[in-house]
């Protein structure tokens, strides 16, 4: 069958963030955050207390990496977050953990989230030869405010659906990922491309569903720059995964598998067979 819509992963595929803002003005503005929402509570931000950003990105990477190495259901990071402040001494209900962990994000457009130079272009031509776009992304925080930071950047005018792990309680490269979006879509598994920068995740997800994936590969030379928040790690600590030496996206994995194509580019989308014929 022919393929009518291509579904693109996030981070490292359309958008990567080049430049951090320094380590401290990110803490400082994590804990002026965190601060003024535990001041709302009538608790001041001391003892302890001072190092609850660094432990909320601790627990949440951890939460995220051993639910990605297992079932890959999505941990609930509100109740993460309320377990993680809870062992402080912090006794805060579930409502308020969710509280917590909205303060604590300080969203990719501060942390210097930038669209690749042919993301757009890429977009625009899938569209205006008629395929359909959608996207199926692991992220630990979604919802209102992720949902505003897509429209900020311009890609809610292309997608007809958004799969976001953590609100739908999945993670690439569970199904249920992929037969959302379908559903949403109203597409089959072998008219649609999965585009995306892991093996795992992207390639082999797809693939396991009768997808033709797509692996957005980068050069030797390039490293992965999609950034997690920071909160108040100590400056000798890596402060994001790219710095880690990531290669394949997530938490890495999808050793043995191989992508229908590989790309280094958006831009050589458009030079792919599968979309040579429409």
């Amino acid at each position: 069958m022919a393929i009518t819509a291509v579904l693109f992963d996030l981070g490292d595929t359309l958008w990567y963030s080049p430049q951090l803002p320094p380590a401290q003005q990110i803490r400082t503005e994590t804990m002026r955050r965190v601060g003024g929402l535990l001041q709302s509570w009538g608790v001041p931000l001391e003892g302890d207390l001072r190092f609850l950003g660094r432990d909320i990105r601790y627990g949440v990477e951890a939460a995220d990496r051993a639910a990605y190495e297992s079932d890959c259901v999505s941990p609930d990071f509100n109740e993460v977050v309320r377990q993680i402040a809870n062992k402080k001494g912090l006794d805060i209900s579930y409502e308020q953990g969710a509280q917590l962990w909205d303060a604590w994000n300080l969203g990719g457009l501060m942390l210097g989230r930038t669209m690749f130079d042919d993301a757009f272009s890429t977009l625009d031509w899938l569209r205006d030869h008629g395929y359909r776009i959608g996207c199926v992304t692991n992220r630990v925080f979604g919802g209102p405010r992720f949902e505003e930071e897509l429209r900020e950047l311009g890609l809610d005018r292309y997608f007809e659906a958004t799969a976001v792990s953590c609100d739908l309680g999945y993670m690439k490269p569970h199904p249920r990922m992929y037969e959302w979006t379908f559903e949403q879509m109203g597409i089959e598994a072998s008219e649609t491309a999965m585009v995306g920068d892991s093996l795992k995740a992207d390639v082999q997800g797809a693939q396991a569903l009768g997808m033709t994936a797509i692996w957005r590969r980068m050069r030797k030379h390039d490293r992965p720059h999609e950034p997690e928040q920071v909160g108040e790690v100590p400056p000798e600590t890596p402060a994001t995964r790219a710095e880690t030496g990531r290669a394949l996206g997530e938490f890495g994995g999808g050793e043995g598998v191989t992508a229908d194509y590989t790309i280094y580019t958006l831009a050589e989308l458009t030079e792919l067979p599968i979309f040579a014929t429409k």
